[in-house]
């Protein structure tokens, strides 16, 4: 049932946070329920008035041929929308027009069915929040001052007892017929409920996703797909600020790729790129669940290495260096280009209080000590006593 309910929250997500034309199109096709409660309600009054004093309502034709003939207007105009082909302007164009046709056709079914009432309450409200949550506010805005005009200019006839129809769902003398309209305007109202709903959920559950995925796209390196260096030094220093009694141990290992010049200037940049990812790839393979993988600059990479000593980082920098070796990367033309990696590592140990910027120059310096020492291989900080 979950997977069929999200698959459907994705489909409607893809509508109101397209194009325009995408968001026209939702809106004929939220329509559609409104419109067909009407018909179903009014076909079922007209039935119901053959064996029931008081529950016929002359306006129940007028809304049975209303509410059919708008589902079909609204379900033409999608359908037709769908198929043809706009341009960005006739987009705009669309989108105005199906924002203008949905309030003129809601005034005619508030009038139709009474503007005091829960149901007609509830449709506005839902109608109008919808609206703001999709459309700029000022076209929202024109269409429920014309809706409030139109209840208005109702309120003043009524006042002045000129009114020359009685709404659908308007009070009847006649008790059974009054019970009838009550469940009527109970069940419409809970039906246009779980309809507002159920798109204000969809509405929310697109935009966590789009939230989420705009904040990892925030956290991710472009071009290999590890995490940038800012969410690298922010999960250090949360890790870091932890109380001293919470704090389990914790190792860094910063690693710089051996002669990425000379792969860029004999390969070309787009060789250089492929390297980086095949790199990034090989290192993410011989990780931890838990261990975070970031790209630190240019040709360096940094491990945050959760709960290791240093004895730990230093078996798991091996065996990153040890599959950097074996996997090598292959080129279309040329024979594959062996990659190696000069790897130093930290770890906090028995410092109660240490920085990120202490602790990631640690293994700074250790990793150009394996660079002076003739590269691929591991090195470890030892921290003076």
């Amino acid at each position: 049932m979950i997977k069929p309910l999200e698959e459907l929250y994705r489909l409607i997500g893809q509508q109101i946070n397209g194009s325009p034309r995408e968001k026209g199109i939702f809106i004929c096709w939220i329509g559609q329920p409104i419109y067909w409660i009407i018909f179903l309600g009014c076909a079922a009054g007209l039935t119901l008035s053959v064996f029931i004093e008081g529950v016929y309502n002359p306006l129940l034709w007028a809304g049975l041929a209303w509410g059919l003939i708008a589902s079909l207007m609204w379900l033409a105009i999608a359908l037709f929308s769908s198929s043809t082909p706009m341009s960005e302007s006739g987009e705009t164009r669309f989108a105005n027009f199906t924002i203008l046709l949905f309030g003129l056709s809601g005034i005619v079914s508030l009038l139709l069915v009474g503007p005091f009432n829960l149901v007609t309450g509830i449709v506005l409200t839902g109608c109008v929040l919808i609206g703001l949550l999709l459309f700029p506010a000022p076209q929202i805005t024109l269409v429920f001052a014309c809706s409030m005009a139109a209840i208005l200019a109702y309120a003043i006839a009524v006042s002045l007892d000129s009114t020359l129809y009685r709404p659908l769902l308007s009070p009847v003398d006649y008790r059974p017929a009054q019970v009838w309209y009550d469940m009527m305007t109970i069940m419409a109202a809970g039906l246009i409920i779980i309809k507002d709903s159920f798109t204000v959920a969809a509405l929310t559950s697109t935009w966590r996703h789009r939230e989420a995925s705009t904040f990892d796209r925030s956290i991710r390196d472009p071009l290999t797909g590890v995490v940038n260096r800012g969410h690298l030094l922010q999960t250090l220093n949360q890790q870091l600020s932890l109380p001293v009694r919470n704090r389990k141990s914790l190792a860094v290992v910063l690693m710089d790729v051996d002669h990425f010049k000379q792969i860029n200037d004999r390969y070309g940049h787009a060789i250089g790129d492929q390297a980086l990812i095949h790199v990034a790839e090989t290192l993410q393979d011989n990780l931890r669940d838990n261990d975070l993988l970031g790209r630190y600059g240019g040709e360096e990479f940094l491990m945050l290495l959760p709960g290791a000593t240093l004895s730990q980082a230093q078996n798991v920098a091996e065996r990153c260096a040890e599959a950097l070796r074996r996997n090598t990367m292959p080129i279309a033309g040329s024979p594959a280009i062996k990659l190696t990696a000069s790897f130093g590592v930290s770890s906090t140990g028995e410092a109660s209080a240490i920085d990120a910027h202490t602790l990631i120059e640690e293994a700074d310096r250790a990793m150009y000590t394996a660079k002076h020492q003739g590269r691929d291989r591991v090195v470890t900080y030892s921290r003076p006593q």
